[in-house]
């Protein structure tokens, strides 16, 4: 994890972290927002320390869905109506979460690179999203170069664009809760990790379960490399391998949670052994 490979960089993240993971050691149970399948092992080995629980992924439990509690106090743009006038597959979904701060350099490269590559894209920039506090941050003439091409906007319900069927690619920041969205919809994934877990997430993503790429492949983001990587997202025969292995995992996930899925058996389980826990302290 970054905090742990430079601890000076967010001195206060390392000291929550070390506290959290302190902390934990007193749990009687942890649940874990993922599934089963998909971390196998990992779960083996926690479970070898505490009680471990695979839930995930808990935004989509039906009784959460049925609650439609928002995830942010922002103002959401619907751009339903925009997305609907585009073929199948063919938008790519731009958004580095809610926290990381992108430079104006990384901007640059990639909006060039979006230009070059010629493909219908949604991009979400935060008014936050900035490191710094420019305004000019668009090259001169792109807002006309991407007329009826492009979309910018500040915040948006993310489970609603990456369900539309016009959406074929995730352009994202590797945050947990946005690569479970993306596998829960089926759109593969170009990955930009910036800090913490992002990294470690970007690795199951590309290297382990092999359903998405790596936006940038060395230490600078270029705007060919993009229009490039954003090609072999949205076309051609590696396009067709990640669609088919997201798929799958797709399945997985909505399995985990069908009446004898795992995650349902495992929150059963949590339950059962709550209750044990409870009565013997009684």
């Amino acid at each position: 994890m970054s905090y742990i490979q430079d601890p000076e960089a967010i001195p206060m993240l390392f000291k929550i972290m070390v506290r959290a993971f302190d902390q934990v050691k007193n749990a009687d149970f942890i649940l874990y927002n993922t599934v089963q399948e998909l971390e196998s092992e990992a779960l083996s080995a926690l479970n070898e320390k505490h009680p471990t629980y695979a839930i995930g992924p808990i935004n989509f439990f039906n009784e959460c869905k049925i609650l439609n509690i928002a995830k942010s106090l922002w103002a959401e743009s619907d751009i339903t109506r925009w997305l609907e006038s585009k073929p199948p597959g063919s938008v790519m979904y731009i958004s580095f979460g809610s926290i990381a701060q992108i430079t104006k350099q990384e901007i640059e490269e990639i909006t060039h690179g979006l230009l070059i590559s010629q493909v219908s894209f949604v991009y979400i920039l935060r008014p936050n999203g900035l490191e710094s506090n420019e305004t000019n941050i668009f090259p001169v003439g792109f807002e006309n170069d991407i007329i009826d091409r492009g979309l910018i906007v500040p915040w948006c319900n993310q489970n609603m664009v990456l369900s539309n069927p016009a959406i074929g690619g995730f352009v994202t920041h590797c945050g947990w809760n946005s690569i479970i969205e993306s596998m829960w919809f089926g759109v593969p994934m170009i990955c930009y990790p910036f800090l913490v877990d992002q990294p470690t997430n970007r690795k199951l993503v590309v290297e382990n379960w092999k359903i998405g790429i790596n936006l940038c492949d060395g230490d600078q983001i270029k705007r060919h490399e993009v229009a490039h990587k954003i090609k072999i997202l949205m076309n051609g025969e590696y396009s067709i391998k990640l669609r088919q292995e997201i798929n799958k995992l797709r399945k997985v996930l909505h399995n985990a949670l069908d009446i004898d899925g795992s995650s349902q058996r495992n929150f059963d389980q949590f339950v059962e052994d709550l209750k044990v826990r409870l009565y013997a302290k009684s």
